[in-house]
This record gives C-alpha cells, sequence and structure tokens, in this order.
C-alpha cells in the first residue's frame, strides 16, 4: 500500500466550530485564504466543500481539471479529491465546509449523492450562476453566515436546515431538469450504488460483470443506465477512476511505474503502460514529468 504524499486536511485544521464529530465551517474566501497559506499546494479534503466565487479570477485544478476562476463560479469538492489552486490578489468570495456526519445528522435517510454536483461520475465540479441565480441564493447564505457567528440554542439544526435550503437551491440550477430526473429515482439511486462500489473495489475488480452482479442487474442493463445518463459506458466510468488515481500517484507518490502499477491492480507493468498511454496518448513517465 503507497504512502500519501498529498497532506489530506481534516475540518478541525479550519477551527470549525461544532462538536467534534459534525463539523461545519463558514468563512469569507478572503479571510479562509490570508488564514490559512498552508492549503495553496495540492492537497485533500476529508470533507465536502462548497465555495462561491464573487470577486477575482485564476485556475482552479481540482482532480487534473483546470477551472476558469471568476465572479458567479461555484464549485463542489468531494472527500478525496485532489485540487490547488492559483488566484489573483483580491479573490474572495464565500467558502462552506460540511461533514458527512453533519449532515447526515438530521438527515439520516437522505444521501449527499443525491445532490448532482456531489456525484463524482459526473465529473464537472464548477457551476455558473447568472445574476438571477446569485439573488436567489444570497438570502439563503446571509442566513447561514448569521447563524454561524452566533451561539444560539439548536445553532447546529438551524445551520443544517439552511444549508439543506442552499443545496437544493444549487441543484436547482445546475440540473433544472431535475423534475424530470426525479421520474427515473431508481436508475439515479442505482448510478450512486455504482460509484460506491467503484470506488471501493476499482483496484482489485475492472470488469463490468463484477458491478453489475453486486447490484443485482445485468450488465446490459447498466451499462445502458450509464450511457443514458452519464454519457459513458460502465467500463469507462472503471477506467476513469482508475486513470484518475494512476495520475494521482505519478504527480504526488514517490513510487516507480511499477510500484504504481502493482497498487492499482496491474500485476503485469506493460498492461499498465499500454492501458495509460491508451487513455492519455502519454506515457506514465511523460505525463508525471508535465508536473515536475
Amino acid at each position: 500500500m503507497q504512502k500519501d504524499h498529498l497532506p489530506i486536511y481534516q475540518i478541525q485544521d479550519f477551527e470549525a466550530q461544532a462538536r467534534k464529530d459534525h463539523y461545519f465551517y463558514f468563512s469569507s474566501f478572503a479571510a479562509h485564504l490570508k488564514e490559512h497559506l498552508f492549503i495553496r499546494e495540492p492537497h485533500k479534503h476529508d470533507f465536502y466543500i462548497v465555495l462561491l466565487i464573487t470577486k477575482g479570477t485564476g485556475t482552479h485544478t481540482i482532480d487534473f481539471k483546470a477551472y476558469d476562476v471568476k465572479p458567479g463560479t461555484v464549485f463542489f469538492m468531494t472527500p478525496g479529491q485532489v485540487h490547488s489552486w492559483q488566484l489573483s490578489q483580491d479573490a474572495d468570495g464565500l467558502v462552506i465546509f460540511f461533514t458527512h456526519a453533519f449532515y447526515t445528522r438530521e438527515y439520516p435517510d437522505r444521501l449527499l449523492y443525491d445532490f448532482p454536483f456531489f456525484n463524482a461520475l459526473l465529473q464537472n465540479s464548477a457551476l455558473h450562476l447568472t445574476a438571477q441565480d446569485e439573488a436567489t441564493l444570497l438570502p439563503t447564505l446571509q442566513l447561514l453566515k448569521q447563524e454561524y457567528e452566533q451561539a444560539l440554542p439548536m445553532r447546529n439544526v438551524m445551520l443544517s436546515r439552511y444549508l439543506d435550503v442552499l443545496l437544493i437551491g444549487l441543484s436547482r440550477i445546475y440540473r433544472p431538469d431535475d423534475a424530470e430526473i426525479e421520474t427515473i429515482a431508481t436508475e439515479q439511486t442505482l448510478l450512486q450504488q455504482l460509484e460506491r462500489l467503484v470506488n471501493l473495489h476499482y483496484k482489485e475488480h475492472k470488469p463490468v460483470a463484477f458491478y453489475a452482479e453486486q447490484l443485482h442487474v445485468t450488465a446490459k442493463h447498466l451499462n445502458e443506465v450509464c450511457k443514458n445518463a452519464l454519457g459513458r459506458t460502465t467500463k469507462e466510468l472503471i477506467q476513469y477512476r482508475v486513470l484518475l488515481e494512476a495520475k494521482r500517484l505519478l504527480v504526488h507518490a514517490d513510487l516507480t511505474i511499477s510500484q504504481i502499477a502493482l497498487e492499482l491492480g496491474y500485476f503485469d507493468t506493460t498492461y499498465f503502460f499500454r492501458f495509460f498511454k491508451k487513455q492519455t496518448c502519454l506515457t506514465p513517465e511523460q505525463f508525471r514529468a508535465q508536473y515536475k
């Protein structure tokens, strides 16, 4: 098992104020950047992030995908994603951190995967707001800020309520045709379960048949659901997850190519080499050199 050479920050590192296992954090982005200089280099988190940019420009890179930073952009991140940024000096906005435990404490029967921007299979971590979108979300953000700054009775309950309203509002903007998606709830649940299984087993189980069996569906049905909802086959989704981890290890871990291949379940380094080059048009060494 490889040693993780990336820092993995916990929400306690940002002095979140709540019970230890139910942390929630809210700050202006400018103050957050000034107070936590250690976050400027590539790193991971063990919590969920919603970041609204209100001022400034730059680039925000999340799992090797670069996004433009500009006012009106919302970024969403899930635990385990690697990100870094290059920002102008005037960058500002609002940043919210919360743990899975914080959310499920009040909503134990709901999944954060239900929100489209927290479904990693969609691979789109940014949302661009219109002026009307911002005006719609602003009252909820103001209520969150006010509640976070006050030590009132049932504070965490109120924070969780406002957070849920914010996530629902963002979901409506992110994917306005959700009313249609609600009519295929079974397929949505299937995708959520698939994502969980892929994250757990992508190293040792790469055939689609394994996931179909675990989900009690046929491989053909699973492939059709993935293709219709995400535009990719089940095999392509599994390969994407393997490739993402390979990139992370090549750039952020001090391992040989053979060690990385073994870590990802490839006992034949040559086969891993061919897989990586086919997916990226680069050898593993060439990809690593780009980030050194």
